[in-house]
């Protein structure tokens, strides 16, 4: 927003200036598109956009070229106009991803994929290594146990930087029948992250939405696992949607990734309500030590460091959310024992280079030491007299 808003001499309040900007293609279904004021040519404007497709395509010499000069221009900024209209803490692009060819696209055509190159932050090394391994060991934890908590799919690439794709589960790609490798359309689904589900503000995505100051860290008006638990009577099943967000929030512990906050975690809007979205954004934030915050995005009962989980804690979880305290044990038990088993040979056979490896072992190695943790808790929970909670 404020390179759009500078590059366009628009004050970063002007939300309507900023949609025109931006509005082309953000997350979800919705796209916005500025049209004349007769209805006739609004709808000559509509039927050019759906009826061509544009593919600029991007070369790797010129994608490393862009990486290696963000410093001098944005990211986001291509052919002198902003690219990007998702918020987040790393640089990323909406981009078409057909086989090995790379695209940025307008008219009819969507983006399929979002890239990240590494962070330029030196408190954030091998960021793209570290989001990969993450991404992947979930996808493989979910195919291992059937826990139905998919991730979305990520790809490792070198330009020779490491870029990390990732399939944009809020598109749909229908291939041309004449060519396979080539996308004949996308379609766009209609997906919401919690803070929109909660009708929260995006500055509300964490729960101590003032911040961790210690005049302001008692208030916790933000997303919290409480809120984010009273969508369930808006699933489709509310059932499985525990299930998926019990295990999303072991998932988080495991990884240590205390930035799952509540505009991390989405919703598909269909016709019978909310179902769970493919999890994205997985990182180990705490590999990373006191060069971040480590607070978590949202507290375990009222714990917000990773360090003091403890019984009681994950017991007060379950009672605020409603959950059962052998259902959250058996979760934790199942995906702690399954990290044990598929993070170090992860680490060890993954397609990290250099430096990358040994930031994934230390992920390894903490993930490890934290599934051992829970396991330890895990019996432990459900013999926490619940009556201390009121």
């Amino acid at each position: 927003m404020d390179i759009a808003a500078g590059m366009n001499h628009l004050s970063k309040n002007n939300i309507f200036g900023l949609v025109r900007l931006l509005g082309k293609e953000p997350m979800g279904a919705f796209t916005y598109s500025a049209m004349d004021a007769t209805v006739n040519d609004a709808a000559v404007l509509l039927a050019k956009e759906t009826r061509e497709p544009i593919r600029r395509a991007v070369t790797d010499e010129e994608l490393s070229s862009r990486i290696r000069d963000r410093e001098t221009v944005p990211f986001q900024v291509w052919d002198g106009k902003v690219r990007l209209s998702l918020a987040g803490y790393q640089d990323k692009l909406q981009v078409m991803v057909e086989r090995d060819h790379i695209s940025l696209v307008d008219g009819a055509l969507s983006s399929t994929h979002l890239l990240k190159p590494d962070s330029r932050s030196a408190n954030t090394p091998h960021l793209v290594a570290n989001e990969h391994f993450c991404m992947s060991l979930a996808d493989r934890l979910d195919r291992l146990l059937t826990l139905k908590l998919p991730a979305a799919p990520v790809e490792l690439r070198r330009i020779p930087e490491p870029i990390l794709l990732i399939d944009r589960f809020d598109r749909s790609v229908q291939w041309s029948p004449d060519d396979p490798t080539r996308a004949a359309s996308v379609r766009r689904l209609h997906v919401i992250d919690a803070c929109q589900a909660l009708d929260f503000p995006s500055t509300f995505k964490y729960e101590r939405n003032i911040g961790w100051g210690e005049e302001v860290k008692h208030i916790r008006e933000g997303v919290s696992f409480a809120r984010l638990f009273t969508l369930l009577d808006k699933m489709t099943t509310p059932a499985a949607a525990r299930g998926y967000l019990v295990r999303w929030a072991v998932l988080q512990l495991l990884l240590g990734n205390s930035d799952a906050h509540g505009k991390n975690i989405s919703f598909f809007v269909g016709p019978a309500g909310l179902t769970p979205a493919p999890m994205y954004d997985l990182v180990c934030v705490n590999v990373y030590g006191d060069r971040l915050e480590s607070s978590m995005a949202m507290a375990y009962g009222d714990v917000f460091q990773i360090d003091e989980i403890t019984p009681y804690a994950l017991a007060d979880f379950a009672h605020r959310t409603h959950t059962s305290a052998r259902q959250l044990a058996r979760a934790i038990t199942t995906m702690a024992n399954g990290v044990l088993q598929l993070a170090p040979e992860l680490a060890r056979t993954g397609p990290y280079i250099g430096e990358e490896v040994e930031l994934v072992r230390k992920i390894a190695a903490f993930i490890s030491a934290q599934a051992q943790g829970l396991l330890a808790m895990a019996a432990e929970i459900p013999k926490v007299d619940r009556k201390l909670f009121g």
